[in-house]
């Protein structure tokens, strides 16, 4: 009886040794010879930082090809429901960290049809590259027109002479608008400038300067101004007689006649601002005048053959 129980506990060792053996092979082969293979992926299967270098990367090439269509094809591939409201929320939180990358996500949140002020202030405010140099000591040099000398009028009674006294001199007026680089040879096709008519004496506003560059610019035109090579806009500066910094509110002029509003072109920007200019947006070819006097209107500055450009223009308060 002894040896039988010996026997059965001998065979059920030699069972439990063979079960063990058997299951390490088993995980031996799974893991070393035949390993487990991931297969049919898809992007929304990704960690949340992929996907988030997957929207940026999308944004960016958007800026510079405008294909709305072939960005939201890839954003679809996360099966985000509310995938807008996921760029505008990544372009805030870059525009917190001054990435170049906020423009680009605001806009294309703003494409993707989610808007809002501070949406469209982070798609319209770019992320200067370089130390701003600009003073107001870089306005044109005006030359002052000859002042006008009234001669006295006739005598009117034998005892007394009535002398009129000159009028003050005028606020000078410049020659013509420094273009940079030339106008219209060197400016994109579309661009238009039309010069305001006023009655002698009376006040308007007239472009003094105007720059243009692109990301192909090899003469520096825009070098040390806001921007840098990677964003595309239109900064506006406001300056008085004298080249002082002034304030007005610009008129934007939208395709269906309306006026474009905060959400279009942002709001007036304080002095201490980085871009020391009065406005800045996108650059949409929309007509651009100043109000409170009659202004020059120059129209047409936009994106040109999917090159990122810049254009800087100066608006001064003159007398004619």
């Amino acid at each position: 009886m002894k040896k039988t129980r010996i026997a059965l506990l001998a065979a059920a060792s030699i069972v439990m040794l063979g079960l063990i053996g058997g299951l390490g092979f088993g995980v031996w082969l799974g893991l070393t010879l035949w390993p487990l293979q991931a297969s049919n992926v898809d992007v929304s299967d990704l960690r949340a930082e992929a996907q988030e270098e997957l929207i940026v990367l999308t944004a960016n090439t958007f800026a510079v090809d405008g294909d709305l269509d072939r960005a939201a094809e890839r954003l679809r591939q996360i099966k985000d429901p509310k995938i807008g409201d996921r760029v505008a929320i990544l372009a805030r939180n870059y525009a917190l960290n001054n990435d170049p990358s906020a423009a680009h996500l605001a806009q294309l949140a703003e494409a993707l049809g989610v808007t809002g002020p501070e949406l469209a202030r982070i798609a319209r405010t770019a992320t200067p590259t370089r130390t701003l140099t600009l003073t107001p000591t870089s306005t044109p040099t005006m030359i002052p027109s000859a002042t006008p000398t009234l001669t006295p009028s006739p005598t009117i009674t034998p005892t007394r002479t009535a002398t009129r006294r000159p009028t003050a001199t005028r606020t000078t007026v410049p020659v013509g608008t420094n273009w940079i680089p030339g106008y219209p040879s060197s400016w994109p096709g579309g661009v238009k400038y039309e010069p305001i008519n006023v009655a002698s004496g009376q006040k308007y506003w007239r472009v003094v300067k105007a720059i243009y560059c692109d990301l192909r610019d090899k003469h520096d035109y825009c070098q040390n101004l806001p921007g840098g090579d990677d964003q595309q806009g239109i900064w506006v500066s406001l300056i008085d007689a004298n080249g002082a910094r002034t304030s007005a509110p610009l008129l934007v002029t939208r395709p269906d006649g309306n006026r474009a509003a905060s959400n279009d072109i942002g709001v007036e920007k304080s002095p201490t601002d980085m871009c020391n200019c009065n406005y800045s947006f996108f650059a949409n070819g929309w007509p651009i005048q100043v109000e409170g006097a009659p202004s020059d209107k120059i129209s047409g500055l936009a994106m040109t053959a999917n090159y990122h450009v810049r254009f800087f223009i100066t608006f001064q308060l003159l007398t004619r």
